[in-house]
């Protein structure tokens, strides 16, 4: 009778470790995950995971930016413009002319390290006047890589803009990347590398959605 009653004790004691092992488990675990949540860093969009066979070229267009050239190469197709504030105010005919053949443009803003108020500010400002050339809103925004400290990125997406910047590499680009067309030779290996891989050439904004 004894030994039966040690064994149920040692049964019940076994439980007991096991349920508290168990336990602790679990709290190591929702402890991690939340450590994790908390330190995860927000950052701007570089990729997109899908399993569409999709890409997105990307152009930033400054003051001496041959635009004409990039258009004829892009006439099959679809890129992203990110448009300097100087190309802006001198070549607005121009930058209508890259939403008339199907493109799709973005802010390229390199005045961001202030405020928020006054980086709101600023971006609408220049928002409102693409409007008023194009005819359509843009929510996509570039900044300088050296720009991108966390608290500019937050600042970015707190105000309702995108912040776009493009994967590292973009010579071994795959479907779901953003790539930076950095001039027009790498335009043309890009786009014939896009057809080779059987990658559609999309404008940031369908890529997203």
């Amino acid at each position: 009778m004894r030994s039966i009653i040690i064994r149920k004790n040692s049964i019940f004691t076994v439980l007991y470790i096991i349920i508290a092992l168990t336990v602790a488990v679990l709290i190591g675990i929702a402890v991690i995950a939340f450590c994790r949540s908390d330190t995860t860093k927000t950052m701007a969009i570089t990729s997109v995971g899908t399993e569409n066979s999709q890409v997105a070229l990307t152009v930033n267009v400054y003051e001496y930016t041959d635009v004409g050239a990039y258009l004829e190469l892009f006439r099959k197709a679809k890129a992203t413009f990110f448009i300097s504030e100087d190309f802006q105010e001198t070549c607005p005919e121009k930058v209508k002319l890259i939403v008339e053949m199907g493109h799709s443009i973005g802010i390229l803003e390199n005045d961001v390290n202030i405020s928020k108020n006054e980086l709101y500010d600023r971006l609408a400002i220049r928002i409102e006047r693409m409007a008023r050339i194009t005819g359509k809103n843009t929510d996509l925004i570039r900044v300088d890589e050296d720009d991108c400290e966390e608290s500019v990125i937050k600042n970015i997406y707190s105000i309702g803009l995108i912040p776009v910047q493009w994967s590292e590499d973009d010579e071994d680009f795959s479907h779901g990347d953003i790539v930076l067309i950095k001039d027009i030779r790498t335009a043309e290996e890009a786009i014939k590398k896009s057809a080779a891989d059987g990658l559609e050439a999309v404008t940031v904004d369908e890529l997203i959605s």
